[in-house]
């Protein structure tokens, strides 16, 4: 059986979609609060239109808003009702927030080290961005004897990317901002067309088709 290691915790739906694989969890890293949690809770307090939310870390920020919310994949929207669900990364949500609602304040909670392309694009658009800096993200200490058996590494975050050592067997990315990321260290990823498990085991079978 093939392995599959995806750098996380919760692989319990990757599992289920990948029902022909040895899935093994190996989280790289971890979220620990804001340099400065004080200015956190100013920025929040900031009057704005619309949420914009990438990760399930950034989502508990803003549980409970009465805002309109645009969440970067079902794992994310799952924390937050009535959400939004983009339609695929980062940037593309970004784009479909302006589409519904045009140029308005747009509060986004992010990792401190996180990258900037839906800000970007947002503020092209003439929205207002209220960047929030709502946790960071730091490596951790994990057994990578682990990645030797890896048929496939399947990578969650820009952040990961960064912690992972050289790798020489394929790598999929959970989306094109994760991408990019592995690119710069040199690799050539395959992109999961949607951010969620069905979208990882697409790409996984593009770059390690089973029976081959």
């Amino acid at each position: 059986m093939p392995v599959a290691v995806l750098t996380r915790a919760d692989v319990a739906a990757y599992a289920a979609a990948l029902p022909a694989w040895e899935v093994v969890a190996l989280p790289v890293t971890r979220a620990e609060p804001p340099s400065d949690p004080e200015a956190l809770a100013e920025v929040l307090r900031q009057p704005h239109d619309a949420v914009l939310v990438a990760s399930a870390r950034a989502a508990q920020v803003v549980r409970g808003s009465d805002r309109p919310i645009w969440a970067v994949g079902p794992a994310t929207a799952a924390i937050l009702p009535g959400a939004h669900v983009g339609p695929g990364d980062g940037a593309s949500t970004a784009r479909a927030l302006l589409a519904a609602m045009g140029p308005v304040r747009v509060l986004v909670p992010r990792a401190e080290e996180g990258r900037d392309e839906a800000i970007a694009i947002l503020r092209a658009g003439g929205a207002t961005v209220i960047d929030a800096i709502a946790y960071r993200t730091v490596p951790i200490a994990f057994d990578a004897s682990i990645l030797h058996r890896a048929d496939v590494v399947a990578c969650f975050a820009p952040s990961q990317a960064s912690a992972l050592p050289a790798l020489t067997c394929p790598i999929v990315a959970i989306g094109e901002t994760t991408a990019a990321a592995l690119r710069a260290r040199g690799y050539r990823p395959a992109v999961a067309a949607s951010p969620t498990p069905e979208g990882i085991a697409n790409a996984i079978a593009l770059v390690y088709p089973l029976g081959r």
